[in-house]
């Protein structure tokens, strides 16, 4: 597989409204981001399509001190066959000033092109 400007671009940016989605809170908006098939790991659990996902990511974030910022960092897209992945870091964040730092994780995607665009497929997040 070969990933143009384009593709990459547009893959950076489904990493970055990921986070941006768990930033507001909006699960609908984040499982529209995933594959219909999608599977979710890591340090907080597991869930295995748009449905499992939706409740997962509500627990979790209910879970989280309000308004906590989710940042991708160093994202880096990696030509990968059958499907690209992505790695970057995700810090969390109180908003404010000052900023506390609350966490951050390694997060490892697989994305898909599908119809709609690109999707993520497989999303593991690791403590760093």
């Amino acid at each position: 597989m070969s990933l143009g400007p384009t593709d990459t671009m547009e893959i950076l940016q489904l990493v970055a409204r990921a986070d941006d989605c768990a930033s507001a809170r909006d699960a609908e908006a984040y499982v529209a981001l995933f594959t219909e098939d999608a599977v979710m790991s890591g340090t907080q659990g597991g869930a295995a399509g748009r449905a499992q996902l939706l409740e997962a990511v509500a627990a979790v974030w209910a879970r989280e001190p309000a308004d906590t910022l989710h940042l991708t960092l160093n994202a880096v897209v990696k030509e990968t066959a059958p499907e690209p992945t992505v790695t970057s870091v995700m810090l969390m964040v109180a908003a404010g000033a000052p900023g506390e730092v609350l966490g951050s994780a390694r997060v490892s995607q697989t994305v898909r092109r599908t119809a709609t665009g690109w999707r993520i497929s497989e999303r593991h997040i690791a403590e760093s």
